[in-house]
């Protein structure tokens, strides 16, 4: 009989505290970590890991995979990338609570577009005899969990591969008191409601609350709500995790009307932590005065110093404030679109396909409508009030006029002495079929001064997909890369190719700093007794394989992961076990 189950031997030790690497071995018993060091025994199963670096699991703290793990509960694109731990409900979205209205999760968008088709915003929240009678028929069950424990009883009788930290999304709680009517002020009985069902889902298992002030219905509180409800959330030891801010309401905005101070945003989360006495983290945090040119480098490390000094002023006040970074690289956010006629979305979804919206753009009176609609603020995916440099945007990579390729649309404007819109509408009728993305990364020149600050942690804000995912309707939106490759881009640049942190540093934000900001015990160290979430990986070859018109593909690199104990990917290959726990709160 072996001594052990798994047995990781001669690789490069980096046990997450920040201490320097060793050469040794990991010997693993059951869901833990029995031996690290100089191993003696024999075990069922060996990882030869030499010229490997062995590390705990990466920890995730930005995630929206909750939203999705139910779905596809191997969640290649975490495994594949390292991550044995996601902490999911980011930016106020979370699974429920769920009342007589259920909010369709990211992901499984068909349902919205069957069920109430938008063209120009979705209505997510919809009641739920409707959208079930639409989720059993694609899927086979219904959702029929109303609070978020009984979400994570149905979760883990499913099984997932990765672990799950939940937070609880303020939309949620918003929507569940005051149903539709949440486009507004919450009145104090009301504000007394929700704390009744933040205190419902703490005691399910939350470790904390998220908000997201960009979107509805989050936009709509007011400070003394929040501060409310994390009062409930500070009682039980738990995180706000704070989308601030930023761009104010992300829906029609008409000339004029300018979006809120993004420092403003910060000061209020911060204000949020003073008042309440919750533990605060702000998600994918950026240099947030305004700088133009955005390309003077200058400008921009004064804008990024300024912001951290807020922070670090919040820290010297006594206030808990950490906060996470998207690794730089292109197609942030949950989902992307590669084709070029993804721009006029609202009107795609009009005319039903690309041929034939690239057929109504010969029609001059369609052309001005878009114009007028666009310059009206109505739509705000291309608003050129708020984003007059549109298009220096939109980069074409293919297209079957040469004419065309390898140029923004801003180029093709400039040489033909048009306005930029007719550009665009030339290019979608010359090719409905052309495809656009970046030619380069989205490096700020201020990420390095984030990275290295000791409160960074990070997360890359994605959904727990595989590469066969794609919208089911117009656009036909993807993954965006970072849901394969933001974990290989962030061992790639910021340890490998520009050396902004040390091997060491890089793993400790990875993993032991987050697992004590969430205060997910005996996990984040390679240590005796703590559960074997362990990855192995190449630092000479992670790489992210994406590309602008290929953001669905798996990195290099990433060799070996185990969750409790179990091996999740061998030789870069997912082994369809689902080990995964919901990590709720002790």
């Amino acid at each position: 009989m072996s001594d052990y189950d798994v047995l990781i031997k001669n690789g490069l030790i980096v046990d997450g505290s920040g201490v320097s690497a060793i050469q040794g071995s990991i010997a693993i018993k059951g869901e833990r970590i029995s031996s690290v060091g100089e191993v003696k025994g024999t075990a069922e199963k060996e990882i030869d890991a030499k010229g490997f670096v062995v590390t705990p699991g990466w920890i995730d703290v930005h995630n929206h995979g909750d939203m999705t793990i139910i779905y596809y509960p191997k969640a290649d694109g975490y495994l594949r990338q390292g991550i044995t731990t996601f902490v999911g409900g980011n930016c106020g979205s979370s699974p429920g609570p769920y009342g007589d209205l259920i909010s369709v999760g990211m992901g499984v968008g068909e349902i919205i577009s069957n069920i109430a088709p938008d063209m120009y915003y979705p209505n997510s929240t919809l009641p739920r005899e409707v959208v079930n009678l639409e989720h059993k028929k694609i899927f086979g069950w219904e959702i029929d969990w109303r609070t978020l424990g009984e979400f994570f009883t149905k979760l883990e009788i499913k099984g997932l591969s990765p672990n799950y930290v939940p937070l609880l999304g303020h939309h949620a709680i918003r929507t569940i008191t005051m149903g539709l009517d949440s486009k507004r002020k919450a009145t104090p009985q009301e504000v007394k409601t929700m704390t009744q069902h933040v205190e419902q889902a703490m005691i399910d298992g939350c470790r904390g609350m998220s908000a997201g002030r960009d979107y509805e219905p989050s936009y709509y509180a007011d400070l003394d709500e929040l501060v409310e409800l994390n009062k409930i959330v500070s009682k039980y030891g738990g995180i706000y995790s704070v989308h601030c801010l930023r761009t104010g309401l992300r829906k029609a905005r008409r000339p004029g009307e300018h979006p809120p101070s993004k420092v403003a945003g910060l000061l209020e989360s911060i204000d949020v932590g003073r008042k309440s006495k919750v533990s605060v983290q702000i998600s994918h945090l950026g240099a947030l005065h305004d700088v133009s040119p955005m390309d003077n480098r200058e400008l921009m490390e004064a804008a990024g110093r300024a912001t951290i000094k807020i922070v670090d002023d919040a820290i010297k006040e006594g206030i808990d404030v950490s906060f996470d970074l998207i690794p730089g690289i292109r197609g942030f956010g949950t989902s992307q679109n590669i084709w070029l006629v993804a721009s006029l979305t609202p009107w795609l979804k009009v005319c039903g396909g690309k041929e034939q919206l690239s057929n109504a753009l010969r029609m001059k009176e369609f052309r001005e409508e878009i114009k007028a609609t666009c310059w009206s603020g109505k739509y705000y995916g291309l608003n050129p009030n708020i984003n007059p440099n549109w298009s220096n945007g939109i980069n074409i990579l293919e297209h079957k006029d040469a004419e065309y390729k390898g140029k923004t649309i801003a180029a093709i404007a400039k040489e033909k002495e048009i306005d930029p819109f007719d550009a665009l509408f030339d290019a979608i009728v010359a090719d409905p079929e052309a495809k656009v993305g970046s030619s380069g990364t989205r490096e700020s020149p201020t990420k390095s001064m984030f990275y290295k600050h000791p409160k960074s942690m990070i997360g890359i804000d994605t959904l727990a997909l595989d590469t066969t995912w794609i919208g089911k309707g117009p656009p036909w939106s993807l993954p965006s890369e970072n849901s394969f490759n933001g974990w290989a881009q962030y061992w790639q640049s910021a340890v490998r190719e520009q050396k902004i942190l040390t091997l060491e540093q890089a793993v400790q934000k990875a993993t032991s700093l987050p697992a004590s900001k969430f205060k997910i015990k005996q996990r984040g160290l390679l240590k005796e007794g703590y559960y074997a979430d362990v990855v192995v990986f190449d630092l000479n070859t992670i790489k992210n394989n994406a590309t602008p018109l290929n953001p669905s593909t798996y990195p290099q690199g990433i060799k070996h992961v185990l969750v409790n104990g179990q091996i999740v990917v061998h030789n870069e290959i997912h082994t369809g076990a689902l080990p995964g726990k919901v990590l709720k709160r002790e």
